[in-house]
């Protein structure tokens, strides 16, 4: 297993992984891409070098995956957490046997390093790694996100989200009201707002400062992605067969807002996007196995690479917005310089 440049494309990297791409990420210096696998292992790819190696990480498959200063924290159906180095030393940092840590999020400084498991988030200290259960959620945790900044950490779950802002052992949280089936969760850039995506084919979006939050509605699929802009103006989802952009900027009237379409793709549904972290850019991953790259300026995509997939099931930016990362569920994977 290795990562061998494209022929065709400058700039491109593509493997075959043998195993479900869960996850990617970029450590936040740009220097290494990792792919969390459903073999339980984890693929690291240093980015200068092109050198590929492979870790085993969980007994069972790895279900998440989230890049911090200290390295990659993963999740795995073995109930195990676990952060692997760059360079594949791996730490466990707690053991749940018989349970799924299926849910990881990390602040991009480091501060925030947490999983879920069951009803409960694990905080660990970005210094010493000790665990803090945080109190009991009333539900199984559907999506964990923590803000840029390391300022808050959230947790969806049926009927609501809890946030807690500053995260810390034994805070109670915020509790924000959210009917229904709460999954996928993101913050926006500077940590105002956030997104959940909702089992009943919806999304609902938190104004953190007013407490408030809306719904956005009309997709004809469960909404499986949800990436901010970098000014944190629009919110791009997944869910349907074309690229959607929702204004959901203060400036924004609730009662005239409409979403911005383009890019449509009749062969399958957007199932992982990524807005740029710089430029007005945005990459989506479509069922088929093609990735997007949209220009909402020119409310157009142009296909960028295809993979050998079934469905893209990740994508990610590194920081700087230089690569770009992704994987699918049939195992093809692939970490794009675009400056070739």
């Amino acid at each position: 297993m290795s990562f061998s440049p494209d022929a065709q494309l400058p700039g491109l990297f593509t493997a075959s992984l043998d195993a479900f791409v869960s996850g990617c990420a970029v450590s936040p210096d740009g220097g290494t891409a990792a792919y969390a696998l459903g073999d339980g292992s984890l693929a690291l790819f240093d980015t200068a070098t092109g050198e590929t190696r492979r870790v085993t990480v969980h007994a069972g498959a790895a279900q998440c995956l989230a890049a911090a200063p200290q390295g990659f924290l993963t999740g795995g159906d073995d109930g195990r957490a676990m952060l692997t180095r760059p360079d594949g030393e791996t730490v466990e940092l707690a053991a749940f046997p018989g349970q799924w840590i299926e849910h990881a999020a990390a602040s991009a400084d480091g501060r925030v390093l947490a999983v879920s498991r069951g009803k409960a988030v694990v905080l660990f200290d970005g210094e010493t790694f000790a665990p803090s259960i945080l109190p009991e959620l009333p539900a199984t945790v559907g999506g964990l996100a923590a803000s840029p900044d390391g300022r808050a950490l959230a947790a969806a779950h049926n009927d609501g989200v809890r946030v807690w802002a500053p995260p810390r052992p034994g805070a109670p949280g915020n509790a924000f009201d959210g009917p229904g089936s709460n999954l996928t969760l993101v913050f926006s850039p500077d940590g105002t707002k956030m997104a959940c995506a909702t089992q009943d084919k919806s999304v609902r979006v938190y104004d953190l400062d007013q407490a408030a939050g809306y719904l956005l509605e009309g997709y004809p699929a469960k909404v499986r992605c949800l990436s901010f802009s970098p000014d944190g103006d629009t919110l791009w989802t997944g869910g349907e067969q074309a690229f959607v952009g929702w204004p959901v900027g203060a400036a924004t009237d609730p009662a005239a807002r409409e979403a911005l379409v383009f890019g449509a793709f009749e062969h399958g549904l957007l199932g992982a996007v990524a807005a740029h972290p710089a430029l007005p850019l945005v990459a989506g991953g479509f069922d088929g196995g093609v990735v997007f790259l949209g220009s909402p300026e020119r409310k157009g995509a142009a296909p960028l690479l295809v993979l050998e997939n079934r469905r893209v099931t990740c994508l990610s930016w590194s920081a700087d917005g230089r690569r770009l990362v992704g994987g699918g569920d049939g195992g093809a994977a692939f970490c794009m310089d675009m400056a070739g």
